[in-house]
């Protein structure tokens, strides 16, 4: 059996229309899609944020990623809910558009790759 640790991530995206199309950002990670309609934009940024933390992980540079974005270890054993509190003005809506919940979940590590299992660069 392979251990894996799973990353999840949850965060606010904000979709709205422009001109014929439908433009959905994560303005945490700086990540922007587009779709056809609505649910398609909503769809597009959800596989968009989850190639950004795949690609972060994979390279190891999630830290410095989030870090950039302007995210900030917290204390041990600090409350999840306080992690981050962001408040955007009323105004805001109008720019950035209608709020919705972005959820990711990726494997951050796997076990067998560290300890030369099957797939591993050990058994080559």
């Amino acid at each position: 059996m392979t251990e894996v640790i799973r990353l999840d991530v949850r965060l606010q995206g904000y979709v709205r229309r422009q001109g014929r199309k439908w433009v959905a950002v994560c303005p945490s990670i700086n990540v922007v899609s587009q779709g056809s309609d609505q649910a398609d934009a909503q769809r597009c940024l959800q596989e968009a944020a989850e190639l950004w933390f795949d690609s972060c992980v994979e390279r190891g540079t999630l830290e410095q990623a989030l870090r950039e974005c302007g995210f900030r270890p917290t204390a041990w054993g600090a409350p999840a809910g306080n992690l981050v509190q962001v408040t955007r003005a009323a105004s805001q809506k109008d720019v950035l558009g209608n709020a919705f919940d972005l959820q990711v979940s990726v494997p951050a590590y796997q076990a067998a790759t560290f300890l030369g299992h099957e797939g591993s660069s050990a058994d080559s």
